[in-house]
């Protein structure tokens, strides 16, 4: 990419302050861990309830496209959401190509976070990566957690991987990627989002989403990035479907939000949830 788009990229994203932009943490508390994911080794933490069984839940969370700073708060609701939960095993995953800024990182390629790196190698990927923590810890199950992109990432595993993830909790998902794209650029003033990229849309790939799967999805009222129209209509798609969804809106707040309380409440209760067997 030549110098002159690189500057218009960093100056477009500079128009929307709040995308990503989540303020510091203390030092996460989760153990430093990598696993292979098909061709490239990724990294991330993994925090463990207080009491773990021999088959303990599994659930792994992805960050968003983070344009602004290198991402940490997924570990921070790993920690949380381990302590909140029993007999649960959490794992924060940095997305191929992402480095934490604390000695961890991904193999690769990261992609210019313009919706252009949810694409099935990274996916396939991270399937991978899933697949070889199920077997490493034995887990009885899988529960995906996603935020803003890595909710993109997690929607189209549900489809392309039908038999991996049990359930999934969304939060302030670009379920629609031609739609998030077409508001990033009114949004930005950014001439690049109309760049065509072969990133796969979770719209696309509803039809693939067994109706047994329960998908749980929070976005803010206020949030720009990702408005909670594209998380309607995603729902409706899922209802549509026959699969057991539902949409949490907290009023008054934007796209960053995976930190608020009332997301780690729909975690916990959509763990309680009972199974369908026949997923």
């Amino acid at each position: 990419m030549s110098e002159w788009i690189r500057a218009l990229l960093i100056l477009g994203a500079l128009v929307l302050v709040q995308f990503h932009v989540i303020a510091d943490a203390a030092p996460p508390s989760g153990k430093a861990m990598q696993v292979q994911g098909g061709p490239w080794m990724l990294a991330g933490r993994a925090d463990e309830s207080a009491h773990l069984s021999p088959h303990p839940h599994l659930v792994l969370v992805l960050h968003g496209d983070a344009p602004f700073r290198e991402p940490t708060y997924q570990y921070v609701f790993a920690e949380r959401a381990a302590a909140a939960l029993d007999d649960g095993v959490v794992v924060a995953l940095l997305r191929p190509g992402y480095a934490d800024g604390e000695g961890l990182r991904s193999e690769g390629k990261m992609g210019w976070k313009l919706g252009d790196n949810y694409t099935r190698d990274r996916i396939d990927s991270f399937a991978a990566a899933a697949h070889a923590l199920m077997d490493q810890y034995q887990a009885a199950d899988l529960t995906l957690v996603g935020h803003s992109g890595g909710a993109a990432i997690s929607a189209d595993t549900l489809g392309l991987y039908p038999n991996l993830a049990k359930r999934a909790l969304l939060v302030s998902c670009p379920c629609d990627l031609p739609a998030f794209r077409s508001n990033m650029m009114r949004l930005q003033w950014n001439p690049l989002w109309l760049l065509p990229v072969s990133s796969i849309s979770p719209q696309d790939e509803v039809a693939s989403i067994p109706e047994g799967t329960i998908v749980r999805m929070v976005v803010g009222a206020e949030d720009p990035v990702t408005p909670a129209r594209l998380t309607s209509a995603f729902a409706d798609a899922l209802k549509a479907r026959g699969v057991n969804v539902s949409v949490k809106v907290l009023p008054g707040l934007g796209h960053e939000i995976l930190l608020e309380r009332a997301v780690l409440d729909q975690l916990k209760a959509l763990m309680a949830e009972p199974q369908n067997t026949q997923h």
